[in-house]
């Protein structure tokens, strides 16, 4: 039962999303997806770029459902933004079933020469700005997080960016 309600809240979810992205858009404003995070130096499983070198200059992608939606290059501080461009339905359903990601391109050898043996590649999945991390729990029997994930689209929607940040990097 709340599997249904779930994917309900989903499906209006993306029906406001893009109805309120297409009115924005046509009164000339359009609500824009930002990915802003630190790229780490690092191998391993989460981790937090509190504690490691930053990779500067580093090549990143969001990738969403297998596809590539956006890149940019890191500062000489390991800080990144990418632009997702105008945000609709096809962009809003991986991000709220989180199938987004975001992926250095750059190997790791080029931050520290000896990692050049590592092999992998550097993802993070990704989380709405503001919202709580995955499982859901909560009186509302997981759907906590979907009212959450409501409310900041149309933050999003009236502000005209919604904010994306990736949870700690995995080398993969």
């Amino acid at each position: 039962m709340a599997a249904s309600i779930k994917s309900s809240l989903l499906v209006l979810l993306a029906v406001i999303a893009s109805h309120g992205g297409a009115e924005a858009a046509g009164a000339g404003r359009a609500v824009t997806g930002l990915v802003t995070g630190i790229v780490p130096c690092s191998t391993g499983s989460s981790i937090s770029v509190a504690s490691v070198p930053a990779f500067p200059n580093a090549g990143v992608q969001m990738v969403c459902g297998g596809r590539v939606v956006g890149g940019a290059t890191a500062d000489g501080s390991g800080v990144f933004t990418i632009n997702m461009g105008t945000l609709n339905t096809t962009m809003l359903l991986p991000l709220v079933g989180n199938q987004c990601k975001v992926v250095v391109t750059t190997p790791l050898s080029a931050c520290d020469v000896s990692l050049a043996g590592v092999a992998g590649t550097l993802t993070a999945p990704v989380q709405l700005l503001g919202l709580g991390g995955g499982g859901g729990g909560g009186a509302l029997g997981g759907l906590g997080g979907i009212i959450g994930l409501v409310g900041q689209i149309i933050s999003g929607v009236l502000g005209e960016i919604l904010n994306i940040v990736p949870l700690p990097f995995s080398l993969v």
